[in-house]
Protein backbone atom coordinates (compact mmCIF):
# COMPACT_ATOMS: atom_id res chain seq x y z
CA UNK A 1 0.00 0.00 0.00
CA UNK A 2 1.10 3.70 -0.32
CA UNK A 3 0.30 7.08 0.60
CA UNK A 4 -1.66 8.03 -2.17
CA UNK A 5 -3.99 5.72 -2.27
CA UNK A 6 -4.79 5.73 1.96
CA UNK A 7 -5.76 9.72 0.89
CA UNK A 8 -7.99 8.89 -1.54
CA UNK A 9 -9.54 6.24 0.64
CA UNK A 10 -9.70 9.02 3.41
CA UNK A 11 -11.26 11.64 0.79
CA UNK A 12 -13.48 9.31 -0.48
CA UNK A 13 -14.41 8.74 3.30
CA UNK A 14 -14.76 12.28 4.12
CA UNK A 15 -16.37 13.13 1.18
CA UNK A 16 -18.84 9.99 1.22
CA UNK A 17 -18.61 9.91 -2.77
CA UNK A 18 -16.34 9.20 -5.14
CA UNK A 19 -17.58 12.46 -6.96
CA UNK A 20 -16.48 14.70 -4.13
CA UNK A 21 -13.09 12.99 -3.72
CA UNK A 22 -12.23 13.49 -6.93
CA UNK A 23 -12.85 16.92 -6.94
CA UNK A 24 -11.11 17.61 -3.53
CA UNK A 25 -8.19 15.61 -4.99
CA UNK A 26 -8.10 17.06 -8.76
CA UNK A 27 -8.19 13.73 -10.26
CA UNK A 28 -10.66 11.56 -12.61
CA UNK A 29 -13.29 9.42 -10.94
CA UNK A 30 -11.65 6.52 -12.42
CA UNK A 31 -8.24 7.05 -10.63
CA UNK A 32 -9.84 7.69 -7.34
CA UNK A 33 -12.05 4.03 -7.74
CA UNK A 34 -8.58 2.71 -9.06
CA UNK A 35 -6.22 4.41 -5.69
CA UNK A 36 -9.07 3.21 -3.11
CA UNK A 37 -9.24 -0.73 -4.64
CA UNK A 38 -5.25 -0.87 -4.64
CA UNK A 39 -5.69 -0.48 -0.96
CA UNK A 40 -8.53 -3.07 -0.96
CA UNK A 41 -6.39 -5.63 -2.18
CA UNK A 42 -3.51 -4.39 -0.37
CA UNK A 43 -5.36 -5.08 2.75
CA UNK A 44 -7.86 -7.93 1.27
CA UNK A 45 -10.85 -6.32 2.85
CA UNK A 46 -13.66 -4.17 1.22
CA UNK A 47 -13.76 -0.85 2.40
CA UNK A 48 -15.94 0.32 1.07
CA UNK A 49 -20.45 -0.42 0.87
CA UNK A 50 -20.95 0.24 -2.95
CA UNK A 51 -24.56 -0.42 -3.03
CA UNK A 52 -25.03 2.66 -0.52
CA UNK A 53 -26.22 6.04 -1.29
CA UNK A 54 -24.20 8.20 0.14
CA UNK A 55 -21.43 5.76 0.30
CA UNK A 56 -20.65 4.32 3.62
CA UNK A 57 -17.99 2.80 4.99
CA UNK A 58 -18.06 -1.32 5.89
CA UNK A 59 -16.66 -1.94 9.66
CA UNK A 60 -13.07 -3.19 8.10
CA UNK A 61 -13.17 0.99 6.25
CA UNK A 62 -14.50 2.40 9.43
CA UNK A 63 -11.38 1.14 11.27
CA UNK A 64 -9.10 1.68 8.72
CA UNK A 65 -10.12 5.46 8.30
CA UNK A 66 -9.12 5.59 12.54
CA UNK A 67 -5.63 4.60 11.68
CA UNK A 68 -5.88 6.42 8.09
CA UNK A 69 -6.54 9.66 9.10
CA UNK A 70 -4.48 10.36 11.90
CA UNK A 71 -1.46 8.73 9.51
CA UNK A 72 -1.99 11.51 6.60
CA UNK A 73 -2.16 14.37 9.37
CA UNK A 74 1.31 12.87 10.74
CA UNK A 75 2.86 13.05 7.21
CA UNK A 76 1.24 16.84 6.30
CA UNK A 77 2.77 17.63 10.04
CA UNK A 78 6.19 16.56 8.53
CA UNK A 79 6.14 18.63 5.59
CA UNK A 80 4.91 21.25 7.45
CA UNK A 81 8.00 21.18 10.09
CA UNK A 82 10.74 20.36 7.41
CA UNK A 83 9.50 22.70 4.54
CA UNK A 84 7.47 25.24 6.20
CA UNK A 85 9.38 25.57 9.55
CA UNK A 86 6.62 23.84 11.63
CA UNK A 87 4.27 26.34 10.34
CA UNK A 88 0.90 24.63 9.56
CA UNK A 89 -0.64 24.81 6.22
CA UNK A 90 -3.24 22.98 4.21
CA UNK A 91 -7.31 23.32 4.79
CA UNK A 92 -8.49 24.26 7.94
CA UNK A 93 -12.56 24.19 7.66
CA UNK A 94 -14.32 25.39 11.08
CA UNK A 95 -17.82 26.24 11.73
CA UNK A 96 -19.47 28.70 13.78
CA UNK A 97 -24.08 28.66 14.62
CA UNK A 98 -26.31 30.51 13.28
CA UNK A 99 -28.09 31.44 16.43
CA UNK A 100 -24.09 33.33 17.74
CA UNK A 101 -25.09 35.84 14.12
CA UNK A 102 -23.54 35.54 10.61
CA UNK A 103 -21.20 37.89 11.62
CA UNK A 104 -19.78 36.15 14.27
CA UNK A 105 -17.06 34.04 12.11
CA UNK A 106 -15.46 37.52 10.77
CA UNK A 107 -13.43 37.98 13.79
CA UNK A 108 -12.21 33.99 13.70
CA UNK A 109 -11.25 34.63 10.25
CA UNK A 110 -9.53 37.59 10.99
CA UNK A 111 -7.55 35.77 13.21
CA UNK A 112 -6.46 32.96 11.73
CA UNK A 113 -5.68 34.83 8.21
CA UNK A 114 -3.17 36.94 10.91
CA UNK A 115 -1.94 34.13 12.37
CA UNK A 116 -1.28 31.18 10.29
CA UNK A 117 -0.86 32.85 6.42
CA UNK A 118 0.06 29.67 4.76
CA UNK A 119 -3.55 28.21 5.80
CA UNK A 120 -6.31 27.74 3.55
CA UNK A 121 -9.84 28.35 5.47
CA UNK A 122 -13.23 27.06 5.03
CA UNK A 123 -15.27 28.65 6.80
CA UNK A 124 -19.17 28.07 7.66
CA UNK A 125 -22.37 29.45 9.83
CA UNK A 126 -24.78 26.35 9.85
CA UNK A 127 -26.86 25.08 12.89
CA UNK A 128 -25.66 23.36 15.77
CA UNK A 129 -26.55 20.63 15.12
CA UNK A 130 -25.80 20.30 11.14
CA UNK A 131 -22.09 21.18 12.68
CA UNK A 132 -22.11 18.34 14.48
CA UNK A 133 -23.39 16.33 11.67
CA UNK A 134 -20.87 17.55 10.33
CA UNK A 135 -17.99 16.73 12.36
CA UNK A 136 -19.23 13.29 12.87
CA UNK A 137 -18.99 12.94 9.53
CA UNK A 138 -15.61 14.57 9.58
CA UNK A 139 -16.48 17.47 6.81
CA UNK A 140 -15.60 19.62 9.62
CA UNK A 141 -11.77 19.88 11.55
CA UNK A 142 -13.27 22.07 14.06
CA UNK A 143 -16.57 23.62 15.42
CA UNK A 144 -18.25 26.17 17.88
CA UNK A 145 -21.43 25.27 18.76
CA UNK A 146 -24.32 26.64 21.33
CA UNK A 147 -25.95 23.43 23.55
CA UNK A 148 -28.05 23.82 26.28
CA UNK A 149 -26.71 22.44 30.28
CA UNK A 150 -27.96 18.64 29.47
CA UNK A 151 -26.65 18.50 25.82
CA UNK A 152 -24.62 15.38 25.54
CA UNK A 153 -21.01 15.90 23.68
CA UNK A 154 -20.52 13.39 20.85
CA UNK A 155 -18.11 10.77 21.44
CA UNK A 156 -14.58 10.47 20.04
CA UNK A 157 -14.08 14.42 19.82
CA UNK A 158 -12.12 16.51 21.75
CA UNK A 159 -13.80 19.36 23.69
CA UNK A 160 -13.29 22.73 25.11
CA UNK A 161 -16.33 24.27 27.44
CA UNK A 162 -15.81 27.79 26.69
CA UNK A 163 -18.58 29.31 28.87
CA UNK A 164 -21.93 30.47 28.75
CA UNK A 165 -24.52 33.14 27.67
CA UNK A 166 -28.03 34.40 28.27
CA UNK A 167 -29.70 35.06 25.38
CA UNK A 168 -32.04 38.56 26.22
CA UNK A 169 -35.74 38.45 25.50
CA UNK A 170 -36.68 41.80 23.58
CA UNK A 171 -39.45 43.61 22.77
CA UNK A 172 -40.92 46.57 20.78
CA UNK A 173 -39.73 49.82 23.14
CA UNK A 174 -43.95 50.60 22.65
CA UNK A 175 -45.24 47.05 23.90
CA UNK A 176 -47.18 47.13 26.92
CA UNK A 177 -44.62 44.92 28.76
CA UNK A 178 -42.60 46.62 31.81
CA UNK A 179 -39.03 45.54 31.88
CA UNK A 180 -39.30 42.43 34.55
CA UNK A 181 -41.99 40.52 33.71
CA UNK A 182 -43.20 37.13 34.51
CA UNK A 183 -43.20 33.95 32.32
CA UNK A 184 -47.38 34.27 32.61
CA UNK A 185 -47.38 38.18 31.58
CA UNK A 186 -45.59 36.50 28.50
CA UNK A 187 -48.31 33.70 27.76
CA UNK A 188 -50.31 34.91 24.81
CA UNK A 189 -47.17 35.93 23.01
CA UNK A 190 -46.02 35.32 19.58
CA UNK A 191 -42.87 35.01 19.23
CA UNK A 192 -39.96 35.76 15.84
CA UNK A 193 -37.35 32.80 16.38
CA UNK A 194 -35.20 31.22 14.25
CA UNK A 195 -36.19 27.89 11.96
CA UNK A 196 -36.39 24.50 13.53
CA UNK A 197 -32.27 23.79 14.13
CA UNK A 198 -31.98 26.34 16.56
CA UNK A 199 -31.29 25.33 20.32
CA UNK A 200 -32.18 28.57 21.84
CA UNK A 201 -35.15 28.59 20.09
CA UNK A 202 -35.68 24.71 21.06
CA UNK A 203 -34.85 25.57 24.89
CA UNK A 204 -37.12 28.26 24.63
CA UNK A 205 -40.17 26.20 23.43
CA UNK A 206 -39.23 23.38 25.94
CA UNK A 207 -38.94 26.37 28.80
CA UNK A 208 -43.07 27.52 28.13
CA UNK A 209 -44.28 23.85 27.77
CA UNK A 210 -42.74 23.04 31.13
CA UNK A 211 -44.67 26.23 32.89
CA UNK A 212 -47.48 24.98 31.18
CA UNK A 213 -47.95 27.41 28.24
CA UNK A 214 -48.15 26.64 24.61
CA UNK A 215 -45.09 28.33 21.92
CA UNK A 216 -46.55 29.96 19.04
CA UNK A 217 -44.35 31.48 16.36
CA UNK A 218 -45.75 35.12 14.62
CA UNK A 219 -42.42 34.69 12.26
CA UNK A 220 -39.94 32.06 11.53
CA UNK A 221 -36.63 33.86 9.92
CA UNK A 222 -32.68 33.85 10.00
CA UNK A 223 -30.89 36.48 11.29
CA UNK A 224 -30.97 39.05 14.08
CA UNK A 225 -31.61 42.02 12.07
CA UNK A 226 -34.50 40.83 10.02
CA UNK A 227 -35.82 39.68 13.72
CA UNK A 228 -34.90 42.91 15.77
CA UNK A 229 -36.69 45.08 13.21
CA UNK A 230 -39.91 43.05 13.07
CA UNK A 231 -39.53 42.81 16.61
CA UNK A 232 -39.02 46.92 16.74
CA UNK A 233 -42.52 46.89 14.74
CA UNK A 234 -44.46 45.10 17.62
CA UNK A 235 -44.63 41.89 15.50
CA UNK A 236 -44.12 39.42 18.36
CA UNK A 237 -40.98 38.78 20.87
CA UNK A 238 -37.38 38.24 19.96
CA UNK A 239 -34.24 36.20 21.16
CA UNK A 240 -30.77 37.91 21.12
CA UNK A 241 -27.06 37.60 21.82
CA UNK A 242 -26.30 40.73 23.48
CA UNK A 243 -23.29 41.57 21.17
CA UNK A 244 -25.78 41.31 18.24
CA UNK A 245 -28.25 43.30 19.96
CA UNK A 246 -25.58 45.99 20.82
CA UNK A 247 -24.43 46.00 17.13
CA UNK A 248 -27.83 46.44 15.58
CA UNK A 249 -29.36 49.41 13.99
CA UNK A 250 -32.52 48.43 16.03
CA UNK A 251 -31.25 47.96 19.76
CA UNK A 252 -32.40 51.63 20.67
CA UNK A 253 -35.96 50.71 19.06
CA UNK A 254 -36.37 47.38 21.34
CA UNK A 255 -36.18 46.71 24.98
CA UNK A 256 -34.91 43.78 26.92
CA UNK A 257 -37.40 42.08 29.48
CA UNK A 258 -36.01 40.31 32.44
CA UNK A 259 -37.94 37.20 32.80
CA UNK A 260 -36.80 34.69 35.35
CA UNK A 261 -36.52 31.07 35.12
CA UNK A 262 -37.42 31.17 31.70
CA UNK A 263 -34.16 31.15 29.42
CA UNK A 264 -31.42 29.04 30.75
CA UNK A 265 -28.15 30.06 29.60
CA UNK A 266 -26.61 28.16 26.71
CA UNK A 267 -23.05 26.74 26.77
CA UNK A 268 -20.95 27.28 23.94
CA UNK A 269 -18.18 24.67 23.21
CA UNK A 270 -15.37 24.25 20.83
CA UNK A 271 -15.26 20.85 19.45
CA UNK A 272 -12.19 19.73 17.00
CA UNK A 273 -11.34 16.34 15.68
CA UNK A 274 -9.80 13.85 18.41
CA UNK A 275 -6.23 14.33 16.24
CA UNK A 276 -5.15 17.60 15.33
CA UNK A 277 -2.03 17.46 15.12
CA UNK A 278 0.23 20.98 14.22
CA UNK A 279 -3.11 22.29 14.04
CA UNK A 280 -3.52 22.17 18.09
CA UNK A 281 -2.20 26.18 17.32
CA UNK A 282 -4.87 26.75 15.03
CA UNK A 283 -7.70 25.34 17.58
CA UNK A 284 -6.30 27.62 20.44
CA UNK A 285 -6.47 30.93 18.06
CA UNK A 286 -9.67 29.87 16.76
CA UNK A 287 -10.88 29.29 20.99
CA UNK A 288 -9.29 32.63 22.06
CA UNK A 289 -10.71 34.47 19.13
CA UNK A 290 -14.52 33.57 20.09
CA UNK A 291 -13.97 33.85 23.49
CA UNK A 292 -13.08 37.26 23.09
CA UNK A 293 -14.98 38.19 20.41
CA UNK A 294 -18.23 37.13 22.91
CA UNK A 295 -16.51 38.31 25.67
CA UNK A 296 -16.78 35.23 27.39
Amino acid sequence: MNLIDIEAFVAVADHRSIVGAAAALHLTQSAVTRRVKNLEDALGVPLLDRQSRPLHLTAAGAETYQFARPLLRSVGDLKAAIMHNGEPTGSFRFGMPRSLGDLTIAAPIRALRAGFPRLRLHAYVQWSSVLLERLASRSLDAAIVVLPEDAHLPAGLGAVNLGSKRFHIVASRSSRFQPNVTVEELATSQWIVNPHGCSTRKVLERSLLQHGFSFETAVEAEGYELQLSLVAEGVGLGLAMPEALQASAFRKEVKILNVKDLLPPQHIWLLHSSYIGRLEPVIECLRESVKKSLHI
